[in-house]
């Protein structure tokens, strides 16, 4: 990965510092990293489903703190600016850049996405009951609206347009109670294979809107 690079400034300017060069192996590897922590993010929430404050545990076993979900700028009082220190330029040099894939939204949003994707996959392939193609397709297509919608609230969260986030969250929301209308339609043979398949998945459909109305009612204060 390479270093910050300086021009040779004898006349003591030092207006321009350099800026990170990364070339594209570089962000090849970010972006398996990146897939790293959505793959962690399922495996925290997936041992502690069970529990009732399961968003709060999953959320402190990746070491997220409340005011990560929204990006909502605190002012700081006196003791934390004192703690407040300049980053040593070798030390800076060693760090990743920030992107919207470390925003617990992204990170948690694709997470309980790609669960639910997986899970209706399965689903089908082995239901010996054949689904209609247009709800199929209806319900993918929500999975896909609700999926991205959040994806673009996080971005609106991490830029600081917090009602344009809100904004987005409702689209996000609409999108989920159409999959949550739908998801109800499917059928399987088995009765116990689709009690199973209805619970895990609207538990992780109802935790997105928790997920939402969370940041929500952050954005709006």
């Amino acid at each position: 990965m390479s270093q910050y690079e300086f021009e040779n400034h004898s006349d003591g300017d030092w207006e321009d510092n350099g800026e990170i060069a990364w070339n594209e192996a570089d962000w090849q590897k970010f972006l398996r990293n990146a897939d790293k922590e959505v793959s962690r993010f399922i495996s925290a929430y997936n041992k502690v489903s069970e529990d009732n404050d399961r968003l709060d545990a999953a959320a402190a076993a990746m070491g997220w703190h409340r005011e990560d979900w929204s990006s909502l700028d605190e002012d700081l009082d006196e003791d934390q600016i004192k703690q407040i220190r300049a980053i040593e330029l070798e030390e800076l040099s060693k760090m990743e850049p920030y992107t919207i894939h470390r925003h617990p939204i992204y990170i948690s949003s694709i997470g309980l996405y790609a669960y639910l994707k997986y899970s209706w996959e399965h689903y089908m392939k082995n239901n010996p009951i054949q689904t209609e193609a247009s709800l199929a397709w209806s319900y993918c297509s929500s999975l896909a609206d609700g999926e991205k919608h959040s994806l673009l609230a996080a971005n609106c969260l991490d830029l600081g347009d917090y009602l344009l986030a809100v904004c987005h969250f409702k689209k996000a929301h609409a999108a989920l109670n159409e999959s949550l209308r739908l998801n109800r339609l499917f059928d399987h043979k088995s009765g116990k294979v689709k009690a199973k398949y209805f619970r895990e998945t609207n538990q992780r459909l109802h935790d997105l809107r928790e997920i939402w109305l969370r940041v929500m009612n952050d954005c709006r204060k």
